[in-house]
């Protein structure tokens, strides 16, 4: 094994808690720059002070150690400090995806029930604050009357600063007893899954898991402190606030959050702070590479990036390294259940091991691709991805009932392979394969032939229905910025590289594919759009 593969589980001896970790880092990288968001730019030993002032004032207003505290709110300074906070306070963050209306909002905190909600005023034209407050008045249950709405851009008695204010040095003292309590096995995160299909579920997570899985994380990728990292994906999902917010904190790594991703924007950023890392998903760096703003850009400064998909282009793969710049470009798979890890490239994998596999399984976890009947799947055999290790032992939200089977493996529901070489090759889920005439259709791998064609953009491939054969393939096409994909162009393509059986009978040219908060394409929302449009 490499080093890097025996790095140490906990950032340091007896750190084995998020809140530990919080006040770890304040001393380990005291002044180093650890947030910066517009005017704001804290050290780390500031951005602890701001986490640590809100944890008393979580202890002030009555939040107990195991309650839970929602933030809906867009990516911020005191987004980040919040989090920080709740952790300090023994409490469970929720996080709540910005582009839920106020019902599925307001169901989450329900469920959660959670004790406080930090929001905003308002934010691309929603009053989040004022949505909450009239929401609760009507449905009594979602929130109680003593929960308080916090607000990070208020100046009034709701805004964070009021809040902060009424803070006494016994709630002080009260945070540092919690902390001093606080075991690994605590929930420090209460994730939603992004719910494609059906109600979204609560996952609790320790924080001794993910201590040891984003510690891991950044000693693969080759994270060091003093780094800095563009953090435009939402923290209110596990990529932004994972990948994002704890492995920068555990890392010593400078945050600058994007509320709203703008390629100018990031750009900029990355020119003007000379940004080393961006964790991002395959169509934010399609878009940087497609904007003029790139020829008068210095990107050199970037040295590291994460991006993922069942299906990238080699060609961006390449075009990351080589126009951009980036030396070390990394693939992943993980998923909430899993504590968001299961398995990543390494440095100095090939293109096409980046762009077509999502590597080898971190350490501490097994990943296998198993049949129907449990049994292992042979190599380059399609079977369901499942984990095991300390990453999956999770439990829905008040349910203590482990989410994985007597052997311990945690059922993904996801579909792959594993290469010669042991890089997971993932084909797609359990429920996006359909079947043509009998035959079984992994929309991947339909995917990743059209997607090779020089003026696609991006792909989604799903199954429709069809009066003689059951269902058939219906592939949705993003052309590149100023080019043209004629129909015939793609059909040749596929008839040269696909089983007639794989090839799409439908192509379908659009601007942009639906998708939930995390970027996943919502193929359901796809296909009941041709199933309305041949009703109409």
């Amino acid at each position: 094994m490499s080093h890097i593969e025996q790095i140490p589980e906990f950032p340091a001896p007896g750190i084995e808690t998020i809140a530990a970790a919080v006040r770890w880092a304040g001393e380990t990288f005291a002044d180093l720059p650890a947030m910066v968001d517009g005017d704001v730019r804290w050290t780390f030993r500031e951005y602890v002070d701001r986490a640590e002032a809100i944890a008393a004032s979580l202890v002030a207003i009555g939040v107990e150690k195991g309650d839970r505290v929602g933030i809906w709110a867009p990516n911020c300074a005191d987004f980040a400090a919040t989090v920080l906070g709740i952790e300090l306070a023994g409490a469970a963050l929720v996080p709540l995806n910005t582009r839920f209306t106020i019902h599925e909002a307001g169901a989450i905190c329900a469920r959660a029930s959670v004790k406080a909600v930090f929001t905003v005023e308002s934010f691309l034209g929603r009053q989040y604050a004022a949505e909450l407050a009239e929401h609760r008045l009507e449905r009594p249950e979602i929130l109680a009357e003593s929960a308080p709405i916090v607000t990070f851009d208020g100046d009034g008695p709701d805004g964070i600063e009021a809040l902060i204010a009424l803070a006494t040095t016994e709630d002080r003292d009260e945070v540092d007893e919690r902390v001093a309590a606080l075991s690994c096995e605590d929930t420090g995160m209460v994730l939603f899954t992004s719910g494609t299909t059906g109600r979204p579920k609560g996952i609790r997570l320790g924080h001794g898991q993910l201590l040891r899985a984003y510690w891991q994380w950044g000693g693969i990728l080759g994270v060091e402190p003093g780094d800095r990292v563009l953090l435009s994906n939402p923290f209110f999902h596990a990529f932004g606030l994972l990948v994002g917010l704890l492995l920068a904190l555990v890392r010593g790594t400078a945050a600058y959050p994007l509320a709203v991703f703008s390629s100018v924007e990031a750009l900029r950023l990355i020119e003007s702070e000379r940004l080393t890392f961006y964790p991002a998903p395959p169509t934010v760096f399609q878009t940087i590479l497609q904007d003029p703003a790139l020829e008068t850009t210095d990107t050199s400064s970037l040295r590291i990036a994460v991006t993922g998909a069942t299906s990238i282009p080699p060609s961006l793969i390449r075009a990351m390294h080589d126009v951009l710049g980036i030396e070390r470009v990394f693939s992943p798979y993980g998923l909430t259940e899993a504590t968001g890890v299961a398995t990543l490239t390494r440095f100095g994998d090939s293109v096409e091991t980046i762009a077509e596999t999502a590597g080898r399984a971190v350490p501490g976890v097994d990943v296998a691709i198993l049949r129907p009947d449990g049994s292992q799947a042979e190599a380059d055999e399609i079977g369901e991805i499942c984990v095991r290790g300390y990453n999956t032992r999770v439990s829905y939200l008040d349910d203590d009932v482990p989410l994985t089977d007597e052997r311990g493996w945690l059922h993904t529901g996801d579909l792959g392979t594993f290469d010669a070489a042991g890089n997971l090759r993932v084909t797609g889920r359990l429920k996006d394969m359909f079947i043509v005439g009998g035959f079984n259709v992994y929309p991947s791998e339909v995917e990743a032939v059209l997607a090779s064609h020089t003026d696609v953009a991006a792909v989604a491939v799903v199954g429709v229905p069809d009066e003689r054969l059951g269902e058939v393939g219906a592939a949705f096409i993003i052309p590149k910025a100023g080019a043209g994909v004629e129909e015939s162009a793609l059909a040749e393509l596929a008839g040269a590289r696909l089983a007639n059986y794989k090839r799409p009978r439908r192509y379908v040219f659009v601007d942009a594919f639906p998708v939930n908060a995390s970027g996943k394409v919502l193929k359901d929302e796809l296909a009941a759009s041709l199933t309305a449009a041949s009703t109409q």
